[in-house]
């Protein structure tokens, strides 16, 4: 869960509009998704990142997940922790891996062409058996806020109907749902640009167990500048400590 952990730092740069006009969009998507997972079976999770919370709205995949009967729930985040214990530590990873890849490539864009995107993923999660099965996840936005920040996320769970010998790791793909182009995401691209020479030079010496002190010595920096890279560090990678920093730098291919 550490990866993911200050993603809302990034979320709550966005623009946001205001409490009002937020509302009255979020009860027209809460509708219109509520008649969607009762069609595709699917449990979707819409996160409000500026309230900091989610909606969760479940058709019958539910009864996979084991979770209460009900239709429609509130809860005061933006991730859906019952869920994440379900899946495979692995998968949950990459899978944050992939949405933390999808975000910068989304920023990227003009915001009226962000919301034609999606991610599409398959990740192991408990069954009622206690087993692990692949299932289908997807991860898109509904709405930019009027000033074009990111803002109302989505997150679908169903069945995968896919042998997993098809596919390798989590077959993570970013989707344009405009005109059916994807490509797979595999190398994480869009992050290469996330930490600056100084900040990979750092991440590189902390790999190898010297402290902020010691750093600061061999780059011939104040031990408060090392600690503001440091921190610089965690917020880009949404990561909380320094562990967890070196393990997502080298799953992105950054420290390379």
């Amino acid at each position: 869960m550490s990866v993911i952990t200050n993603m809302e730092n990034k979320f709550s740069s966005e623009s946001i509009d205001s409490v009002d006009k937020r509302r009255e969009s979020i009860d027209e998507v809460i509708e219109m998704m509520k008649g969607y997972v009762q069609i595709e079976h699917s449990v979707a999770v819409i996160s409000d990142l500026a309230e900091k919370k989610s909606y969760i709205l479940s058709g019958n995949f539910r009864n996979f997940l084991e979770m209460d009967s009900s239709e429609y729930f509130t809860i005061d985040s933006i991730w859906e922790d019952d869920i994440y214990q379900r899946i495979h530590p692995d998968d949950l990873f990459e899978r944050h891996l992939l949405e933390l890849d999808f975000f910068n490539f989304l920023k990227a864009l003009a915001p009226e062409e962000r919301l034609n995107y999606t991610t599409n993923c398959k990740i192991r999660a408990i069954n009622s058996n206690k087993e692990y099965q692949h299932i289908m996840h997807r991860n898109f936005y509904l709405k930019n806020s009027s000033k074009g920040g990111l803002w109302l996320a989505v997150c679908l769970y169903n069945y995968s109907y896919e042998m997993p010998e098809s596919f390798s790791g989590i077959d993570g793909k970013i989707i344009n749902t405009k005109t059916g182009a994807f490509f797979h995401v595999e190398t994480y691209d869009n992050c290469i640009g996330l930490l600056s020479v100084r900040e990979k030079e750092i991440l590189v010496l902390i790999s190898k167990g010297i402290i902020s002190k010691e750093i600061a010595n061999k780059l011939t920096i104040s031990i408060n500048t090392v600690n503001r890279h440091r921190q610089n560090i965690l917020e880009k990678l949404n990561v909380s400590n320094s562990i967890e920093a070196v393990r997502t730098a080298n799953a992105l291919h950054l420290l390379k």
